[in-house]
C-alpha cells in the first residue's frame, strides 16, 4: 500500500475549519466531566498506560512526548477480531488495505506512510521480509496478543531503520501461575478456531504457554479477469512462550518465543498458471538478561527471527513458483539511568545480520546502530532529546534525531511539539533482485513535525494532533535510458520520489450514561511532493466509533468504521465505505462466557484493493473458559 501516484486535482494545505471543529470537540468533550464516570474504553491511548515502545522502557503517560496508543486484552477479546489488522483498524491515524480476508495479504499504513514505513516488533524483536520489506499480518493471530503499543510518527532515534511513519509493538499473552484459558469458535465460511494457554511458576520465576489453530474455507477474494472460481481458504497454527526468572535482587532472565506455521489460497490476477497458494513459516525467540538497581538499569538480549514464504500452484505442490526467506540475528543492549528525579538517560548499541535465500548478487549485510536519549524536567516543561548512529552495509551511514518539548498549560490541558527524522533502508529486492536490482540505491529519508494538545480528566481522554512529514529519495520503478535485446526500456529502481504528508489525528475516550465512547477521526493530505500528484490508496477522511455498555453478566460492543474514498491510479477511486460490527458477551460465571460476533452487519461491498473484495456479513460464536 503506498506507491506515490497521480490524481486529477490540486489540494491545498489542511483545511483550518476542519481544524478548529476538530479543537472545539475536545473543549465541548470536556463539559461531560461532571456527569461521566471512569473511562473503559475500547481502544484506549497513552494518557493512563505504561509503555515501552518509545524508550524501550517503561514511561507512563507524563514521560512521553509522542503519542502512543495501546489496545489490553481485555479490549481484544470483546472486539473478537480474526486479525491483527481488526484490531489496529480502530485507531486514529491507521489505515488498513487488504486483498480480503483476514487470511489474505494485509498493507497497514500509519499516518500516511507506505506500508513498509512502519517498524513491526513482537516483544521487542524486529519481524518481517528482508526482501519485500514488509510484515505478514495475515500470519499473525490476535487470541495469543496481550496487548498492542502503536507509536506515531518517526522513532528511527531510537530503533533505527523503517521507524518513519510509526512503530507498531505486539506483546504475546502472559499469565501468573494458576491462571489459564481455552476458548473455541465457529463461525461463516467454515471457520474454526481453538486456543488454549496456561501459566506456570518455578521458583521465583513463571512461564506462559499459549497455542491457537484457526482454518476457515474462504471465499472467492478476487472478482476480476482472468478469473479462478474457487473460495480462498487459510488455516494458520500460533504459539507463544513467554517467561522471566528472579535470580536474585537485582538479576533477572527473561525469554520469549514465537511460532506461527500455516497456509494462504489467493487469486491469481496477472495470468493463469502462476501461484495462488503460500506455506509460511516464521518463528522468533528472544533470551535476555537484566540488572537494575535504584538509579541503573542494563538489558542484553540475544535474539533471531525468520521470516519463510513458499509460494506454488495449488494443483501442483511439488515445485514451488517461488520461495522467499529472511533471518535476522539480532544483539540488543540497552541502558537507563537516573541521573536525578528530573533527568533521565537512555542508550544502547544494536547489531543485526540480515540474511536471505535466493539467487541474490549479496544475500546478507550487517546493521550496525548506537543510540542516547535524554530527558530532563523543568516545572511544567519537560524536554527530550533523542540521537541515533546507522550503519548499513553497502549503504550510507544515517543519523536521525527526535527533539520534544511539552509544557503542562493546566492540571487538564498538556500540549506538546517535536520534530524528527528517520530513514528505510533499501530491501535486498530492491538493490540484489537478479537483472534487476540496483545496488547504487541510497537510503529513503524523512524529516517530520508534530504538534499535540492533550486533555486529561479522571472522566476523559482526548487529544488533537496536527503532524506533517516529508519523505525524500523514495524508491520507486524508473527508465534507466538503456535498452534490452529486444530493444524494450530497462526499468530499475532509483530514488526519484519525494512525498509530503500532512494531516490531524484526533481521539477521545468518555463515558456517558454509562455508555463507554471511543472517537478516532483522521484528516489527511498526502501528495507527491514534485508534482501535487495524490498518493494511491490514502484515505482523506478516516473515522472510527466504538460504544459499549456492561450490565451485569451481559456486555455489547459497536463498531463503526468509515473509509472515504481512496485514490486507485488510472484516474480511479475506490468507493468510500461504512463498516458495523456488532460483538455481545454473556458471562454465565466468572469463568465461563459466551459471545455472539457479527462483522459487516449491512453487508457492504468493500474493495479495498483493486477488484479484491473484503467479506460480506459474517456470523461467529465462541465459548471461552478462564481461571484467574
Amino acid at each position: 500500500m503506498g506507491t506515490l501516484s497521480i490524481k486529477e486535482s490540486n489540494k491545498g494545505s489542511i483545511k483550518l475549519s476542519q481544524v478548529a471543529l476538530l479543537v472545539s470537540s475536545i473543549i465541548s468533550l470536556s463539559s461531560y466531566s461532571a456527569m461521566a464516570e471512569d473511562v473503559t474504553g475500547i481502544a484506549v491511548d497513552v494518557d493512563e498506560k505504561i509503555t515501552v515502545t518509545g524508550s524501550r522502557f517503561d514511561r507512563t503517560a507524563d514521560q512521553q512526548l509522542t503519542v502512543i496508543n495501546t489496545i489490553e486484552r481485555e479490549e481484544i477479546a470483546r472486539l473478537n477480531p480474526k486479525s491483527v489488522a481488526d484490531v489496529l483498524e480502530t485507531l486514529p491515524g491507521v489505515s488498513i488495505s487488504r486483498n480480503g480476508g483476514a487470511g489474505q495479504a494485509t498493507s497497514v499504513s500509519v499516518r500516511g506512510s507506505n506500508s513498509n514505513h512502519v517498524l513491526v516488533l513482537i516483544d521487542g524483536v524486529k519481524v518481517g521480509s528482508a526482501t519485500l520489506g514488509t510484515v505478514s499480518f495475515n500470519t499473525l493471530s490476535p487470541e495469543n496478543i496481550e496487548r498492542i503499543e502503536v507509536l506515531k510518527g518517526p522513532r528511527a532515534s531510537v530503533w533505527g531503520s523503517d521507524a518513519i511513519g510509526g512503530v507498531i509493538q505486539i506483546f504475546t499473552r502472559q499469565l501468573k501461575h494458576g491462571e489459564w484459558f481455552a476458548g473455541a469458535e465457529y463461525g461463516s465460511n467454515d471457520y474454526i478456531r481453538g486456543s488454549f494457554g496456561t501459566g506456570m511458576s518455578h521458583g521465583n520465576g513463571s512461564t506462559t504457554l499459549a497455542v491457537n489453530h484457526e482454518q476457515s474455507d474462504g471465499y472467492d477474494v478476487y472478482n476480476g479477469a482472468p478469473v479462478e472460481n474457487d473460495d480462498d481458504g487459510y488455516n494458520r497454527t500460533s504459539l507463544s512462550l513467554k517467561g522471566s526468572q528472579q535470580i536474585n535482587q537485582n538479576w533477572q532472565a527473561l525469554w520469549n518465543g514465537q511460532y506461527d506455521k500455516g497456509n494462504t489460497q489467493y487469486d491469481d490476477i496477472y495470468s493463469f498458471g502462476s501461484a495462488d497458494e503460500s506455506d509460511f513459516d516464521n518463528y522468533l525467540w528472544n533470551l535476555a538478561a537484566q540488572y537494575s538497581n535504584e538509579q541503573f538499569t542494563s538489558k542484553l538480549a540475544l535474539s533471531q527471527s525468520s521470516d519463510a514464504n513458499e509460494n506454488f500452484r495449488g494443483d501442483d505442490i511439488t515445485v514451488p513458483v517461488s520461495v522467499f526467506e529472511t533471518k535476522r540475528d539480532q544483539v540488543n543492549w540497552s541502558n537507563q539511568y537516573l541521573a536525578a528525579n528530573d533527568l533521565t538517560f537512555i542508550g544502547g548499541i544494536d547489531w543485526s545480520n540480515e540474511a536471505v535465500k535466493g539467487d541474490y548478487a549479496q544475500d546478507e549485510r550487517d546493521i550496525f546502530g548506537a543510540y542516547i536519549l535524554a530527558q530532563k524536567q523543568w516545572s511544567q516543561l519537560l524536554a527530550e532529546v533523542a540521537v541515533r548512529y546507522d550503519d548499513v552495509e553497502n549503504i550510507d551511514s544515517e543519523v536521525s534525531y527526535n527533539a520534544s518539548l511539552a509544557y503542562q498549560l493546566t492540571e487538564e490541558w498538556r500540549l506538546a511539539a517535536s520534530t524528527g527524522t528517520a530513514f528505510k533502508a533499501p530491501t535486498f529486492n530492491d538493490l540484489y533482485w537478479p537483472g534487476s536490482g540496483n545496488p547504487d540505491l541510497i537510503s529513503e529519508t524523512a524529516k517530520s513535525y508534530d504538534l499535540t494538545l492533550h486533555y486529561q480528566a479522571n472522566d476523559i481522554r482526548a487529544y488533537i494532533s496536527l503532524f506533517e512529514n516529508n519523505i525524500d529519495n523514495l524508491i520507486a520503478w524508473a527508465p534507466t535510458g538503456e535498452k534490452d535485446d529486444y530493444g524494450f526500456d530497462i526499468w530499475k529502481p532509483a530514488n526519484i520520489n519525494q512525498a509530503k504528508i500532512q494531516g490531524v489525528e484526533f481521539s477521545a475516550n468518555f463515558s456517558v450514561f454509562n455508555l463507554d465512547h471511543q472517537i478516532a477521526y483522521t484528516f489527511l493530505d498526502a501528495e507527491n511532493k514534485q508534482t501535487d500528484d495524490e498518493l494511491i490508496g490514502r484515505s482523506e477522511n478516516e473515522f472510527n466509533y466504538q460504544v459499549s455498555y456492561t450490565w451485569d453478566q451481559v456486555d455489547l460492543l459497536a463498531n463503526y468504521h468509515y473509509q472515504g474514498k481512496r485514490y486507485a491510479g488510472s484516474k480511479n477511486y475506490f468507493d468510500a465505505t461504512h463498516q458495523l460490527d456488532l460483538s455481545i458477551g454473556y458471562h454465565l460465571d466468572d469463568a465461563w462466557s459466551l459471545r455472539l460476533k457479527a462483522n459487516n452487519l449491512f453487508d457492504e461491498e468493500i474493495i479495498s484493493a483493486q477488484n479484491y473484495f473484503s467479506p460480506g456479513r459474517e456470523f461467529f460464536f465462541s465459548v471461552s473458559y478462564q481461571a484467574f
